[in-house]
């Protein structure tokens, strides 16, 4: 046997041959399990018989002219000062054994070994199960039987400990487990000073960011104000603003454009749609599916006497926008008593009342109506005579009774109207003023109706154009005073 010694450079300082020292490798069962696997074996913990003191060895074997096994044993008092010196905290501990209980690495590796050598019956390695007291033997009592388990237990100083137990493979037959166990205040200590730090840390970045983030936020409520008062445009049906709202921030710029796009839109579709069928299908109360309803309507309709001849001498353009100065004025008048405008025919036009909402004095918002537009036309009359244009008298029939309303067309283009009847009745009675030299002429179920507000002159009974039933005539005269 020849010892070989080394510095820790690894240089070699000496050497010695033990010729007769009765040590065969051969007969050492690290030896004869290697040439038997004829693979590298871990062995478990043993004492040298060389040095006496508690080893692992780890030995290959050697293939070649010369068989035989290559070795080194790992001194366990040194490879536990190393494993300890990697502790979790100032405190931790680290505890390595194998799967018979043999101990591996401890911090109190060496003190075990000094007991196992002096024991009074025969020596032997250290033993987790000698480890009976404090804090190691209840997380190994915790972990008993398991491969992986984790937990916390207190020691009798009141330290509070984090442990966890794994266990881990030496080669293909042995098995080690290591227990590691940390003092929580260890890493406390630690967390509450990164915390304060990032505590002040945190106050001066948001202090130093108050005004960045008052601009900031300030312009966006101001951008986000501005498109919350589109939206209520929008359901008014105002006009838009010049210009949508503007901001740096991508996506309120592009909501701002696209609020300003949609105002414009609808407030553009309420020039050809009466307004509050625009605030019903806004609303959703007005369906936009093809269909009606049978609802009792007062109906308006008004024709310009003599409108041919005056069409056929007339500039077409003058004739036009003199025709949309005249349809302002009626308009106006029907508005201001809620009608609902249904349709412009020519010179004519088509207005009713209670729908598409309820109105409860519908008759005598049509009749009120009614008059109120007969004296606007006499007033823009004196204007187009003024300027050289031929007046419009303007003849008016109203009827009240039950139509059907909703919306009549096709699946690509529909109109919000009235059928029935009662809107066949209101145009004859329109047409019945130049029989009779009249300017407004009612039914009797709307004489009946109003006779209380208005005065009226009665006429014959007639047989409308179409109608199988006569009908009792009225002239609408004016307001009872």
């Amino acid at each position: 046997m020849r010892r070989i010694f080394e510095d820790r450079q690894g240089n070699e300082v000496g050497q010695l041959d033990l010729w007769k020292y009765e040590y065969d490798a051969r007969k050492r069962p690290w030896y004869r399990e290697t040439m038997k696997a004829d693979r590298p074996l871990v062995s478990s913990p043993y004492l040298a018989f060389s040095i006496g003191a508690p080893v692992i060895t780890i030995s290959a074997p050697l293939r070649g002219k010369v068989p035989g096994v290559l070795a080194a044993d790992l001194k366990l008092d040194t490879f536990s000062d190393f494993v300890q010196a990697q502790r979790p905290g100032e405190h931790g501990i680290v505890l390595i054994f194998d799967s018979m209980g043999s101990l591996i690495a401890h911090p109190d590796f060496a003190q075990f070994v000094v007991d196992a050598m002096t024991h009074p019956s025969q020596r032997q390695l250290p033993n987790v199960k000698e480890i009976k007291t404090g804090v190691v033997a209840t997380a190994l009592r915790a972990s008993l039987g398991r491969d992986r388990y984790e937990g916390s237990n207190r020691d009798d100083r009141g330290r509070d400990y984090l442990f966890r137990m794994a266990q881990f493979t030496l080669g293909e037959e042995y098995t080690a487990n290591i227990l590691l166990l940390a003092v929580q205040d260890d890493f406390a200590q630690n967390v509450r000073s990164l915390q304060f730090t990032g505590l002040m840390l945190a106050t001066i970045a948001g202090a130093a960011f108050i005004p960045v983030v008052w601009i900031f936020g300030s312009g966006m409520s101001r951008a986000l104000k501005n498109i919350t008062a589109q939206a209520v445009k929008l359901q008014t049906l105002a006009a838009p603003d010049p210009s949508p709202v503007a901001s740096r921030i991508k996506e309120i710029h592009e909501l701002g454009g696209a609020m300003e796009l949609a105002q414009r839109a609808i407030w553009s579709f309420a020039h050809f749609i009466p307004k509050e069928i625009v605030r019903g299908i806004i609303d959703n109360s007005i369906s936009t599916e093809l269909g009606g309803v049978r609802e009792e309507i007062t109906v308006v309709f008004t024709d310009v006497r003599d409108f041919t001849s005056i069409a056929e001498s007339a500039d077409p353009d003058v004739l036009m926008h003199q025709m949309s100065r005249y349809f302002s004025v009626l308009t106006e008048a029907f508005l201001a008593e809620g009608g609902t405008v249904d349709k412009f025919i020519g010179d004519a036009m088509m207005v009713f009342w209670n729908a598409p909402n309820p109105q409860p004095n519908h008759v005598e918002r049509a009749c009120r109506a009614a008059l109120v537009g007969r004296a606007a036309c006499d007033r823009l009359n004196s204007q187009f005579e003024t300027e050289g244009l031929k007046p419009f008298f303007t003849r008016f029939g109203i009827h009240v009774g039950d139509a059907v309303v909703g919306n009549l067309g096709s699946t690509e283009r529909m109109n919000y109207t009235a059928l029935g009847n009662t809107v066949n009745l209101a145009a004859r009675l329109e047409g019945l003023n130049k029989q009779f030299g009249t300017n407004i002429l009612v039914s009797e179920g709307v004489y009946l109706r109003a006779q209380h507000c208005f005065q009226f002159r009665a006429l014959e009974s007639v047989l409308a154009k179409g109608m199988t039933r006569e009908t009792r005539v009225f002239e609408l005269v004016g307001a009872l005073t």
